[in-house]
């Protein structure tokens, strides 16, 4: 009887092979955007865990199902290039079919991974590591097992690597997937579980438990070390980073009449201005997904944003969305290759208000496209911007330094409380970077640097003053050098992308 069913293993084998030579035309048409991840196994290797029939159907069917899908679904919009673990990452921006679907995907190109035909002793970091976080590897299965057993209809459960490198076991519904940026305490994917029927129920049927405890004879754990160590050194589903101009071609620098350019324009372009930043945000947040933070979870009172990235504490990237020295570095790096590939460069000066917001689309579809390789740490790119946004950081924190010296001299050292700091909710929301005493009332004030004045026989217009928005304060504070020039925040104007006062409302003039 065991011979007999040996040799149906054996034709039923030879014919899936056969089914998937003929195919291969297939596959090749189905890899034009998101690709199929080859099974590293026959489909009987792992007949111990699950029977060939089901691994063929689940692999044949449910997965490059749910890659066909994908790929429909994005055909009917123009998302670019896409690589599936930024879109994992980035789910929220997309409808339920691309999120089923992508989730699909995803999570099985990883479960055949996950899997070894040979059964394999835990050892090495991961055995420590689960050792560290949850007592001993029988304590881990405890919990795996049992997040897996409460897991009501379909999903997943998985074991994950938290933002604060502590491994963790959670369940996942359906096809979703703790990468994405809809679930709530997700983390990076390092084993994990289907739990969906068509996974299990041939061999099976209901005793879902015997599916369970057969899983840790398969669990491939050389490939969930390299999980552990890789984390977010490089991508899941890559073995070799994809090379790109971004990364590999020295980074162009940004002149000072060049960035003055673009300062105006993020001046008297408010919508240039928002698209831009709303676009930083978004891609920053899926490219550092362990170290982007909500407002109070990184520390109280401290705003959303990306923390220790380049050093403990919040990063000076979350600047990069109103900097216009970090915005020219990325004009003129992407046209670098746009020149490559024939394309039209993003050209600002001198267009109408409408096509530098037309513009300013075309760029961020590019930032977004290409942006866990801009923000990738051998991009000379990131370097380059990183480099200028810590220079203008620290002369910002310069400035605001002396000028708060002298404020002290002239108000008190009691009375002016410096406010402006990394991640300050009053300083980042309310423009508050310092708050000071006068003849028993107190003020709020703005900071901000300037290179001359113009003045008529009514009005101020200071120059050069960085970023120009209406603010809320009560005073704005302009400095240079020792010299500085406290104006009352009223009937305040922009003209021009320069700040525009009445003649009166500049209250005070100290050095």
């Amino acid at each position: 009887m065991k011979k007999i069913e040996e040799k149906i293993n054996l034709i039923n084998e030879q014919l899936l092979k056969e089914e998937y030579q003929t195919n291969k035309k297939f596959i090749l048409s189905e890899m034009k955007r998101i690709g199929i991840e080859e099974l590293p196994y026959s489909y009987s290797a792992l007949k111990n865990f699950i029977d060939s029939e089901t691994m063929s159907t689940h692999y044949n069917k449910h997965y490059k199902g749910y890659v066909k899908k994908l790929n429909k679904a994005l055909s009917q919009k123009d998302y670019g290039d896409l690589e599936l673990e930024e879109i994992v990452k980035s789910i929220s921006k997309y409808d339920e079919t691309i999120r089923n679907n992508a989730g699909g995907a995803f999570n099985h190109a990883l479960f055949w991974k996950m899997l070894s035909p040979k059964k394999q002793k835990i050892q090495g970091d991961i055995l420590e590591k689960i050792k560290k976080d949850f007592g001993s590897y029988r304590e881990f299965k405890t919990v795996f097992e049992e997040f897996a057993q409460e897991r009501f209809g379909s999903g997943w459960v998985w074991l994950i690597l938290t933002k604060g490198d502590k491994l963790k076991v959670m369940s996942t519904p359906n096809q979703d997937n703790p990468l994405m940026n809809v679930i709530k305490n997700g983390g990076y994917p390092i084993l994990g579980l289907d739990l969906w029927e068509h996974a299990y129920y041939l061999k099976y049927k209901n005793e879902k438990n015997n599916y369970i405890k057969n899983f840790w004879d398969s669990v491939n754990w050389q490939f969930v070390n390299k999980m552990l160590k890789m984390k977010m050194k490089t991508k899941l589903t890559e073995s070799i980073f994809s090379k790109n101009l971004l990364i590999e071609s020295k980074s162009t620098s940004c002149t000072y009449e060049m960035a003055q350019t673009y300062r105006f324009i993020f001046n008297i372009n408010d919508k240039v201005k928002e698209i831009f930043m709303r676009s930083i945000g978004n891609v920053l947040k899926n490219v550092f997904p362990d170290n982007f933070y909500r407002y109070n979870e990184y520390e109280k009172g401290q705003m959303s944003g990306i923390y220790d990235l380049e050093k403990k504490g919040r990063s000076v990237i979350n600047k990069l969305n109103t900097n216009y020295y970090g915005f020219c570095i990325l004009v003129n790096d992407l046209n670098k290759l746009l020149k490559l590939q024939n394309q039209p460069v993003l050209d600002f000066v001198g267009k109408t208000p409408q096509e530098q917001i037309d513009e300013v689309e075309r760029m961020t579809s590019l930032i977004e496209r290409y942006g866990s390789r801009i923000f990738n740490q051998e991009s000379d790119t990131f370097k380059n911007i990183m480099e200028i946004l810590d220079v203008k950081d620290k002369q910002g924190n310069k400035t605001e330094d002396l000028t708060v010296k002298i404020l002290k001299k002239k108000f008190g050292d009691d009375n002016v409380t410096r406010i402006g700091e990394l991640g300050s909710k009053l300083d980042m929301v309310k423009g508050i970077d310092c708050i000071i005493k006068d003849k028993g009332r107190e003020y709020t004030a703005q900071i901000k640097p300037y290179s001359n004045i113009l003045e008529s026989e009514n009005e101020i217009t200071i120059l050069n003053s960085g970023q120009v928005k209406k603010y809320t304060t009560d005073w704005i504070i302009f400095s240079k050098g020792t010299t500085i020039l406290v104006f009352e925040n009223s009937g305040t104007k922009i003209v021009d992308g320069n700040f525009v006062f009445p003649q009166d409302s500049l209250i005070y003039t100290l050095s």
